[in-house]
């Protein structure tokens, strides 16, 4: 319970950022947090009913986000079509990235928002140095996850996808590393 502990109090404290940042919408919430989602899904699967309310109670932003996405869930779920339906399926290999490189942007997003809020970066140069090299990292993996999904033959829509969804996710990091 600790660790599922630890990850809602991140989601809860982003969550709090977003908040004193005036971001209320819905979609721009999910936007900021998508980093999030594999967080939240270790909590869902891996928590009691009762655990998982403990969790809501003790974090209110972390219940707000599984709230909201439980909601946009659902809201997809009811549509008559999408239009990622009949893409094909991530193998598990690319989900496996896919999922690495969310937690990735999550971190650095965590780290360079931490390093902002101190007031001044350049007491932590180091760290910003090493979250500077973590993102260089970042975007190589991303550039392999991409190629990788071309190569198996990944269609251009599935390849649209990925581009716009961890290319917000690559410019928020590139904005609060700047």
């Amino acid at each position: 319970m600790n660790d599922f502990r630890r990850l809602a109090a991140k989601i809860d404290q982003h969550m709090q950022q977003l908040a004193a940042q005036n971001t209320r919408e819905t979609h721009a919430i999910i936007n900021h947090m998508m980093g999030y989602v594999p967080d939240l899904h270790k909590i869902w699967v891996g928590t009691s009913d009762q655990q998982f309310m403990a969790l809501s109670r003790e974090y209110p932003g972390f219940y707000r986000y599984a709230h909201i996405m439980e909601e946009a869930s659902e809201a997809e779920r009811n549509k008559t079509s999408r239009p990622y339906d009949g893409l094909a399926e991530f193998s598990e290999e690319h989900k496996q990235r896919a999922t690495q490189l969310l937690l990735t942007a999550a971190t650095l997003e965590r780290g360079y928002q931490a390093f902002r809020g101190s007031g001044s970066l350049q007491v932590f140069q180091q760290q910003v140095n090493e979250l500077g090299r973590l993102h260089r990292q970042w975007l190589a993996e991303l550039d392999s996850f991409k190629d990788s999904l071309r190569a198996q033959g990944a269609e251009a829509k599935t390849l649209e996808y990925i581009n716009e969804a961890f290319g917000h996710l690559a410019e928020r990091i590139k904005q609060l590393a700047g």
